[in-house]
Order: structure tokens, then C-alpha cells, then sequence
């Protein structure tokens, strides 16, 4: 190995000493390589270093019970959130004000919305916002604080009120549970407060779960099946929560 390869791979791993993942796209830009490059960098040590959904993260940084970590989750089910991204991308029209949740489902609904679109774009983790920034007609409103580098979220009690002075066509929440006696829920605690605000003042509130969160309870919980207009999943959602979401008057889009 030349002593270019080597010298991206220790700098990799001092840029992991203090993070738990970085997006490939991120530090392909800080070494000014391509991001194939650096990919072929990565299977030559993966011993060392893994990929995972787009995130870099150490081999052998494993998850502890119950954990929650994007870089984790964002190679799971991705056909059915490729899917619930594109259907929810549809939703949205040209001078909309939109909240975007934190999660890996998410950042598929940015991915999904033309690139002529003009909207404004409120959001609170990094992860959709490195999508949104692509998008070259976006007005981005980042609420910021402190970084949670586990589920890539910004907290900061300032974040009411910058969502008090914001009034929302949609919200696209994520969950990472839906249960019909505990309802909607998610992993981390420091998500429940911005959750509950976007709910109690969006016009439209859409939650956006694959089949996998229904029948689940995680710990955090901030609302309920019946805050939702719009519950867009896929077609393996179970009999019983189709039948709970149209008995609640929402809609479900799979």
C-alpha cells in the first residue's frame, strides 16, 4: 500500500477517536478524494474499519443492548423506506413549509423531491440535512444545539423557539415503535420534546414507519396513531394497525 492509502486510513481512524461514525461523502471531501476511492480503501482494512449505509464507522465498535445508532439503522429495510421516502416525497408542493424528522427513513423523502422544487425545509438532525443542502432551491431552517452523534440530532431547549416562530404545512415524523395499547415511540428521550411540538402545530402530520416499528415499543413516547393525518408504510404492515388507522379517520399510504 502506497503512503497515500495508508496515510487516509490513519486519518479515518483519528476522525473516529472522538465520533462513533462520519458519512463517507464527508471525509472522501476532507481527504479531497472521490468517494470510490476511499471505498476501495476501506476493503483493503476491514479488520479495521466497516461501511455501513453510507456511514464509516470502526470494525469492532459494536452496539450495546438497546442501543440506537443511525449508521446502524440506515442498512436496514432499505427497499421499504426507498419506497415510503418516494410516496412521501409526493405530498409535497412548490412553496411549502415542511419539518423533516430525524432517522434513516427520512432523508428518502429528500431524496425523492425535484430538484426545482421550492420549499423551506425545517430540521434538526444532520442526516437530512446533508440531503437537504443538495437540494439547490431549499430554504434550510436548522433547529441547532448541542450534537448527538448516536442518532445525528441537534438539542437545544432554543429549538422551541425557533418551530414557535415557524408555521408548518407538513411534518414527516419517524418512529422507531408503533404499538396500538403504548402508541407511537422512539428510541431517545431528547427527540420527545421536538416530536410533540411539530405534531401540535403542523396543519398535516404524516408518520412514516416501515413494517418492522408496528408491534414494537421503544422507550421514549411521544404520540399516538390518532395525532396523525397520514400514516405512509408498506405493504407488510399488519392487518390490525390497517384496521386501527382507518377506524381513526387518517389515511394509510403504502
Amino acid at each position: 500500500m502506497d503512503a497515500k492509502k495508508t496515510d487516509r486510513i490513519k486519518l479515518i481512524q483519528q476522525a473516529l477517536q472522538d465520533q462513533k461514525a462520519i458519512h463517507l461523502r464527508e471525509m472522501a471531501s476532507l481527504l479531497e478524494v472521490s468517494e470510490m476511492t476511499l471505498r476501495r480503501d476501506l476493503m483493503r482494512h476491514p479488520d479495521q474499519l466497516r461501511l455501513l449505509g453510507g456511514y464509516i464507522t470502526r470494525a469492532r465498535d459494536d452496539l450495546e443492548p438497546g442501543d440506537y445508532r443511525v449508521s446502524e439503522q440506515d442498512t436496514r429495510h432499505v427497499e421499504e423506506k426507498r419506497r415510503i421516502g418516494k410516496l412521501a416525497a409526493s405530498f409535497i408542493q412548490p412553496g411549502d413549509t415542511v419539518f423533516f424528522d430525524c432517522g434513516t427513513t427520512i432523508p428518502f423523502v429528500v431524496d425523492f423531491l425535484p430538484d426545482d422544487l421550492e420549499f423551506t425545509a425545517v430540521c434538526n438532525s444532520l442526516n437530512v440535512l446533508l440531503k437537504l443542502q443538495l437540494k439547490p432551491r431549499c430554504n434550510i431552517v436548522l433547529c441547532g444545539g448541542t450534537f448527538h452523534r448516536k442518532n445525528q440530532v441537534f438539542e437545544s431547549h432554543a429549538e422551541a423557539s425557533i418551530l414557535d416562530g415557524v408555521r408548518l404545512s407538513w411534518a414527516f415524523v419517524s418512529a422507531a415503535g408503533v404499538s396500538l395499547d403504548f402508541g407511537v415511540t422512539c428510541f431517545n428521550f431528547h427527540e420527545v420534546e421536538v416530536k410533540k411540538k411539530v405534531i401540535r402545530q403542523a396543519q398535516q402530520r404524516l408518520l412514516l414507519a416501515d413494517h418492522s416499528k408496528f408491534d414494537a415499543v421503544r422507550t421514549a413516547h411521544f404520540g399516538a396513531l390518532s395525532d396523525f393525518h397520514y400514516v405512509v408504510s408498506d405493504k407488510k404492515i399488519p392487518r390490525a394497525y390497517r384496521e386501527a388507522i382507518e377506524a381513526g379517520g387518517a389515511q394509510l399510504v403504502i
